[in-house]
């Protein structure tokens, strides 16, 4: 993959109504029977809305909820696309990563806020796939990508030999979570990202929150605890993923 290549709708049913016609009064067991049989054409079958999540309800954030910060000062804004959202850090515009959708999965598309002395690097996987598009409350969704794997690009933008990056991502629905600062009480739902899960140290899943209408709020690592939850700051876009492209503003 090159730098040139980085860059469900849910059908509603619609429930018909059932008359019955004729003479007389029904029964209380005719009526129990009738309801019976309508659920054993349908019930059983079309599990309710509220059973099922679509995840971009939550990887999204409304417009007005950007850009944020939070108490360690951390920047972040989300600028969003038609299949695409990328969030830029620091406000930096050259630190930002990518997440890409199809009608199945989110995608990890780009990483391109490498932190320490790293400034213009990024990497991308062969893989990518990091969350379901949908998802149903009460179970964790699971994914082992053992195949996957990573490419860097230094500050050049000159791809690295590839070599092997696998890892694990699990997704669930947590519930209502208060995300504190200015978002309050939300739905949110969790990804953990384990790289390297075979041979994996304690303490080295990431894990991303989202709240329901506010987008990505919050990230974990062991011991570290980022929060951008409060309004304000500084709306970056980000830049092109070549230091070279950027200069030839």
């Amino acid at each position: 993959m090159t730098p040139a290549d980085l860059h469900c709708r849910r059908g509603k049913r619609d429930w018909r109504g059932f008359r019955i016609l004729g003479r007389g009064r029904l029964t209380a067991a005719a009526i129990a029977a009738t309801v019976l049989l309508l659920c054993a054409a349908s019930c059983a079958t079309a599990p309710s809305d509220t059973e099922t999540i679509e995840v971009l309800d939550y990887l999204v954030g409304a417009p007005e909820t950007w850009p944020r910060f939070g108490p360690t000062n951390h920047h972040q804004h989300q600028n969003l696309e038609a299949d695409r959202a990328c969030w830029t850090k620091y406000t930096l515009g050259w630190s930002y990563e990518c997440w890409r959708w199809d009608d199945d999965y989110v995608y990890h598309a780009v990483d391109h806020a490498i932190d320490g002395a790293r400034r213009w690097e990024f990497y991308v996987f062969t893989d990518g796939r990091w969350m379901p598009r949908r998802l149903r409350k009460g179970e964790t969704w699971t994914l082992d990508l053992a195949d996957n794997r990573l490419t860097w690009y230094d500050a050049q933008c000159n791809p690295l030999p590839q070599r092997a990056a696998p890892y694990r991502v699990r997704v669930w629905h947590e519930g209502s979570v208060d995300a504190g600062g200015d978002l309050g009480r939300r739905d949110v739902i969790v990804l953990e990202y384990q790289p390297n899960p075979e041979f994996a140290e304690p303490g080295t899943a990431e894990r991303f929150y989202f709240a329901k209408g506010a987008g990505w709020y919050r990230w974990t690592r062991g011991s570290a605890d980022v929060q951008f939850n409060l309004f304000g700051g500084v709306a970056r876009p980000p830049t092109p993923l070549c230091e070279r492209d950027f200069r030839s503003f």
